[in-house]
């Protein structure tokens, strides 16, 4: 028995040293790549025609915001045509159509677009505006996000080339300083898109499209196939299969859009649980074609890497099971300390991923160090994200039903509203997070103080996740979650 645990914990370190070195990767290309800046191409000289979509689904508290901030793009009127997608089952649609009725008198091209059934979810109504859209090009925007007023301006010229399919900008934050779980997510993110997103950009790897603030050619789109409604992913999936046609998509690190983080537990789990399970959707319909493919090996291992990332969460949440299990082995001489100085080699590629965090805040604010002591908040929250997570890639891979759960917005405001939920994860989580806690209570008393830190993370991520969703569940944005099921195909 003692040997299987041994074996199991071993292969559990070897999946997540996998995924760790290639940081170590993202950090040589950092320095070999830091001086090649992006060319800005020459301003338009001429206007082409641009469709926005804005694909929403019960956004009462920011479709104001979000129609607002697109009126207002620096742009000629008589090329520019607004679709709001609207699927929402609440008063939205209500305030929707009235601001399209305003705006239509100051002459704008905006049309309210109402399918009758949220068939596909988002990917279902970007394709079936898609094809009455009268623009070259479909800018699409999430309604989390405001973009400023020279969006089009800037993105726009990147199209020089007739094999660019898309560009995506940067996310910025509205609300970053609201929490420390707000401050968490935005060191996550700004390593997506200043490291990972930007690096495979300089490098020549597959980038993907994040599903808002960027712009699309829209006959990249209809070439590869157009919006799949089979994953949670779409973003991803067209990313992959327009790349995989020989188009190229750019990114654009120096252009930021502004977007509202999930400001409660609950709500950041709904989104990182979507896209957990959407990618390794993704992962398993079209890794095979990316490995077939005439792509560089180093290429291919980024796909790769990319794709199946997720899977980092199925072997943190076997860590944080076995571990306390490893060690009592350890403070009882059960096994021989062979096997801990083995083991303690795996944990050099911990160190990684806290240095891309550091990185990425020193590239992009001039405050970064007051930023750096959140970086251990985003390690915390990724390993208490382990439990939902898990659940959500173990569905994805095994192509269950796919359930939409919207990520809930409040537009900068606070209102308390009663929810109904039945999941028993937030309960899994704090009872994961004592375990944990007891664990390093035993550490600490049998002054095994190396592990200190580890086992510290996991017990605060789990039990302040699973806490705060419990607390989410009776104050919510939202009087009810509706939930929309479809058989994946």
């Amino acid at each position: 028995m003692i040997s299987a645990i041994l074996a199991f914990y071993t292969a559990l370190l070897v999946i997540l040293f996998f995924y760790s070195m290639h940081s170590f990767i993202l950090i040589y290309y950092y320095y070999k790549l830091r001086n090649r800046r992006h060319r800005k191409p020459k301003k338009l000289s001429e206007y082409p025609r641009v469709t926005v979509q804005l694909p929403i689904y019960n956004e009462k508290y920011v479709v104001h915001r979000l129609i607002k901030s697109v009126t207002e793009l620096d742009y000629p009127q008589s090329k520019l045509e607004i679709q709001v997608l609207d699927d929402s089952s609440d008063d939205t649609s209500d305030i929707a159509a009235r601001l399209i009725d305003e705006y239509r008198k100051r002459r704008f091209d905006i049309c309210h677009i109402r399918r009758g059934s949220r068939d596909g979810y988002k990917a279902g109504a970007l394709q079936y505006g898609l094809a009455s859209a009268k623009g070259e090009y479909i800018a699409i925007f999430d309604a989390d996000f405001v973009p400023s007023p020279d969006f089009l301006k800037e993105l726009l010229p990147e199209f020089t080339s007739p094999k660019v399919a898309g560009v995506q900008s940067r996310w910025g934050h509205l609300n970053h300083d609201d929490s420390l779980l707000t401050r968490a997510q935005a060191i996550g993110l700004d390593n997506h898109f200043a490291m990972e997103q930007r690096l495979r950009y300089r490098a020549g790897f597959f980038i993907n499209f994040n599903g808002t603030c960027g712009i699309w050619r829209k006959d990249a789109i209809t070439d590869a196939g157009g919006w799949h409604t089979d994953t949670l992913a779409e973003d991803l999936d067209l990313s992959y299969r327009v790349q995989l046609r020989g188009w190229k998509i750019k990114f654009r690190d120096d252009f930021a859009v502004l977007g509202e983080l999930p400001a409660t537990a609950e709500s950041f789990k709904i989104q990182q649980n979507r896209w957990a399970k959407g990618t390794i959707q993704v992962a398993r319909k079209l890794l095979p074609r990316v490995l077939r493919a005439r792509l560089a090996k180093v290429a291919k291992y980024e796909a790769f890497v990319h794709l199946t990332c997720h899977i980092n969460f199925l072997a943190m949440l076997g860590l944080a099971l076995f571990s306390p299990i490893i060690v009592y082995f350890k403070v009882e001489h059960i096994v021989a300390d062979g096997y801990f100085i083995f083991a303690s080699f795996f944990t050099i590629g911990a160190l990684g991923y806290p240095y891309l965090y550091f990185l990425s805040q020193r590239e992009l604010y001039p405050d970064y160090r007051r930023r750096i002591p959140f970086i251990m908040g985003v390690i915390a929250y990724s390993m208490g994200l382990s439990v939902s997570n898990s659940n959500a890639v173990i569905e994805g891979w095994l192509n269950r039903k796919n359930v939409f759960r919207r990520t809930p917005k409040s537009g900068g405001e606070s209102r308390g509203y009663r929810v109904e939920s039945k999941s028993v994860l937030p309960f899994v989580e704090i009872l994961l997070g004592v375990y944990i806690f007891v664990a390093l209570i035993y550490v600490i008393v049998n002054l095994q103080l190396i592990l200190i830190p580890f086992l510290l993370f996991y017990s605060f991520g789990f039990l302040n996740l699973g806490l705060m969703s419990l607390k989410d569940k009776i104050y919510t944005l939202e009087p009810r979650e509706v939930l929309c099921s479809r058989e994946s195909s």
